[in-house]
């Protein structure tokens, strides 16, 4: 039986990146089963932001908002995850693009037991209002590739190269960690998740949520697939957010990467018993070509 793909897209804000990306996932070759926008609480309207669009999708769309009460990309993405119908799950910021044939080449490498990453090149603002001038013309990414440095595709090259190495280390127990990836883009198939149960909801704040995440995977035996792309995704430039200084999630990152390679790579407030009182609102369950609506 063929698995289902679900694609979960975490947002805040900043929806003219988020049409973007739909505008993307609209192209795909590959069979999309459903994507999911995992909201942190955004304060604009998502739906409004793509309503012209969603007629055009061949896919289910779900939008699963939760309350902004500080930065909670851990708790985000789990609710998404509860609420993806997939075998297979797709991470992705709401910042990058990528080519038609992205999400079919990633799925030829999904495999129970490993993550599937890759890397994406980042623009600066020039680069990315140039990106966005032929974006808002025409979907033609060898176009948009053309305006980043050539350097950057041999940076992310180089990168791919030495993760396929600790990822070799890995397999032979000769490493206690694969190769690096970030929630940029990684995907996985669910069962593979909920063995470490989901993305740790301790992580409130900026940062180390995803290294943390990497490794209870390689704790619990995952092992990863970086993937190499004659056309990689592109991260469109943005500013940075004040509360990106400096994480407040150190002390316990270090803490808990201790225990999780001693084996308690399950996280205690995840998937299973969820941090905090709140629940989240299914703002939008738009079921595809099936031309009907519920919201």
């Amino acid at each position: 039986m063929k698995d289902k793909i679900s694609i979960i897209v975490c947002v805040y804000n900043r929806f003219e990146y988020v049409r973007n990306i739909l505008k993307c996932l609209i192209e795909q070759t590959a069979d999309i089963y459903e994507v999911i926008f995992a909201d942190d609480g955004s304060s604009d309207d998502l739906e409004g932001t793509i309503k012209d669009l969603i007629p055009l999708c061949k896919f289910k769309i779900k939008i699963v908002w939760q309350k902004d009460i500080g930065f909670r990309l851990a708790k985000s993405r789990n609710n998404a995850v509860k609420h993806s119908e997939g075998d297979y799950l797709i991470f992705m910021d709401q910042d990058i693009v990528f080519d038609k044939n992205f999400i079919n080449e990633i799925i030829k490498f999904k495999k129970r037991g490993n993550v599937v990453y890759t890397k994406a090149l980042w623009t600066n603002a020039e680069q990315r209002d140039e990106i966005q001038k032929i974006f808002d013309q025409e979907y033609n990414y060898e176009k948009m590739y053309s305006i980043i440095e050539s350097g950057m595709h041999e940076k992310a090259l180089k990168s791919i190269k030495k993760s396929k190495f600790y990822s070799l280390l890995y397999k032979l127990h000769l490493r206690k960690r694969g190769g690096k990836f970030a929630g940029l883009f990684i995907s996985l198939y669910k069962d593979d998740l909920l063995k470490v149960n989901g993305f740790d909801e301790e992580y409130q704040g900026f940062g180390y949520e995803d290294d943390d995440l990497a490794n209870r995977l390689f704790s619990a035996g995952i092992n990863t697939i970086p993937v190499e792309f004659k056309y990689f995704p592109i991260h469109m430039a943005h500013p940075s957010a004040p509360s990106e200084a400096k994480s407040p999630n150190e002390k316990y990152y270090r803490d808990r990467k201790k225990e999780i390679f001693k084996g308690d790579y399950k996280c205690k407030h995840g998937l299973n018993n969820s941090l905090g009182e709140d629940e989240p609102i299914l703002k939008l369950d738009y079921v595809g070509d099936r031309n009907e609506k519920k919201s």
